[in-house]
């Protein structure tokens, strides 16, 4: 997963308007992946001053990945009607 990946994901997780949203559903797990990049990364200046092509750290990488996944799960989910 690149860091363009994970930018896009974050994007795209904030949907305004819903009252219960992906990102407060997960937002522990949320929570876990930004501690693990301020962990990596440190600052946030130096995570946002990386070039959009760099991979991620497996660490990252891999429960960057597990909430895409959750979050096309949540997206499959046909809405009540």
């Amino acid at each position: 997963m690149t860091v363009r990946e994970l930018i896009d994901f974050y994007l795209n997780i904030r949907t305004p308007g819903n009252l219960l949203g992906f990102d407060s559903v997960f937002s522990q797990d949320l929570e876990a992946l930004k501690q693990a990049i301020q962990n990596h990364y440190g600052e946030q200046k130096t995570w946002l001053s990386l070039p959009e092509e760099t991979e991620l750290p497996e660490a990252i990488a891999s429960q960057a990945d597990a909430l895409l996944k959750k979050f096309k799960a949540w997206n499959a989910t046909e809405p009540p009607e």
